[in-house]
């Protein structure tokens, strides 16, 4: 059980956070996907919606989160969670075995956020560009 921080969508995003730490991935998934059908406008529906992706990521369904991330960007693309959601489905892409398509949502996200990405992000986005051998 997670405290009451006073703010219900606060509340349910971190329960649904605890339940991915907990590798209980239909859980998550289930209390992500009502925290964004709740709260679309809150603050945290980015990263519900970007932590929707890692979950089933995690639960090796990568169709699916590619889905999901791809949600994030194009439904928020001011999320704080929208640039996340482009490297992870640029993730997801390359475990369907589609590094051109990964290439193209790397580029995309340089394209889009550019030097507002945090540098940890650049990091992974440039180890990733390697592991899809982008141009």
């Amino acid at each position: 059980a997670t405290p009451s921080s006073g703010d219900p969508a606060e509340d349910a995003y971190m329960a649904g956070y605890h339940l991915w730490v907990a590798k209980k991935y239909p859980e998550a998934e289930a209390a992500l996907k009502a925290v964004v059908a709740k709260y679309p406008k809150h603050k945290r529906a980015s990263y519900a919606q970007n932590l929707l992706g890692r979950a089933y990521l995690d639960d090796g369904n990568p169709a699916t989160a590619a889905e999901a991330f791809a949600a994030n960007y194009q439904t928020n693309p001011r999320g704080e969670r929208a640039p996340d959601s482009l490297y992870y489905l640029g993730q997801a892409l390359i475990q369907l075995k589609k590094p051109a398509d990964a290439c193209r949502v790397y580029d995309e996200l340089d394209a889009a956020y550019g030097d507002k990405v945090a540098d940890s992000l650049k990091t992974r986005v440039a180890a990733a560009r390697k592991e899809a051998k982008c141009k």
